[in-house]
């Protein structure tokens, strides 16, 4: 699979235009609780998997895609933990205002949610923007996480598209998206996008992008998503980076940027892209209970 934000700068060829399907509340998901907290200031959506005594999960999605695009992985933890996968700010069925979209925002927004719902020491992960942001949270408040999981985050090899000469282009494309409505988004990433995946991964990825405010791309003039040598010398907590295959030279330069987690590791996943979770998911799966049982 290539990368998230290349493929995101494909220009999508529209045969006529379908109105996107409007959703004003998410539908019920498994046994999962549906439910929003105000935190920061505006309201956050999230699914909860439940379970008494259970240590806390909190996963922070990508930028464009919301909550339920975890929930495959979630499914493999529920048994052992009380999983959080919540919508951010502009994403899914939470609170969609005008701005702002920096990181510190989005960390003040899962620092009120962990507040508002009476958590203690979760473990923190998140996937790509989602990285940045339980990153920059462990930096911020290093007595808030149990451990930080981060999938694919911007080290060295996306940096090039993460710039503000790109915002424009990406949010054209954002509501060309939206216009196409979600069979053509699936039909599109079955074919070009993301070829290979089920159809439930499909229906999820789609869904988030209907969903999708496109001034949530202004993340990336945040200098912090770009520039982990501010952050990671300050995550306390055990930290475990899960990176997308990479060629020699840039894994050398990934486990040197690791190296500044002052308890972390990195290991890259063979075969798999930027959604690390769904290109390998068994291995994505193995590493994360090693990692969590050296917690203990």
């Amino acid at each position: 699979m290539r990368c998230f934000f290349l493929s995101l700068m494909i220009v999508s060829v529209l045969a006529g235009c379908e109105q996107s399907r409007k959703q004003v509340r998410p539908v019920p998901y498994a046994d999962w609780e549906s439910a929003s907290v105000t935190s920061n200031g505006v309201r956050i959506h999230y699914w909860r998997t439940g379970g008494v005594g259970k240590p806390v999960m909190i996963m922070a999605h990508g930028v464009t895609d919301y909550g339920l695009n975890w929930a495959s992985l979630a499914a493999k933890f529920q048994a052992d933990y009380d999983i959080i996968m919540y919508d951010a700010r502009g994403h899914g069925f939470s609170e969609k205002p005008q701005g702002p979209y920096d990181l510190a925002t989005h960390v003040e927004d899962l620092a009120g949610l962990v507040k508002a719902l009476g958590i203690e020491k979760p473990i923190l992960i998140g996937h790509s923007m989602g990285s940045g942001t339980v990153a920059l949270a462990g930096a911020t408040y290093p007595d808030l996480p149990r451990a930080v999981i981060m999938e694919d985050p911007a080290l060295s090899e996306l940096l090039k598209y993460l710039t503000e000469v790109n915002i424009p282009e990406w949010k054209r494309l954002i509501e060309a998206d939206k216009a196409m409505g979600k069979q053509r988004l699936m039909k599109l990433a079955r074919s070009k996008r993301h070829p290979g995946w089920s159809d439930f991964e499909y229906d999820h990825w789609a869904e988030a992008k209907l969903l999708v405010s496109s001034n949530v791309v202004d993340v990336i003039r945040d200098e912090g998503l770009r520039n982990p040598n501010r952050i990671y010398p300050k995550i306390m907590a055990p930290t475990l980076i899960l990176k997308a295959d990479a060629d020699e030279e840039s894994r050398r330069k990934h486990i040197e940027i690791a190296g500044l987690l002052p308890n972390g590791k990195l290991v890259h996943i063979d075969g798999a892209g930027h959604l690390v979770r769904l290109d390998r998911p068994a291995e994505t799966e193995r590493q994360i209970r090693d990692f969590l049982a050296g917690l203990d």
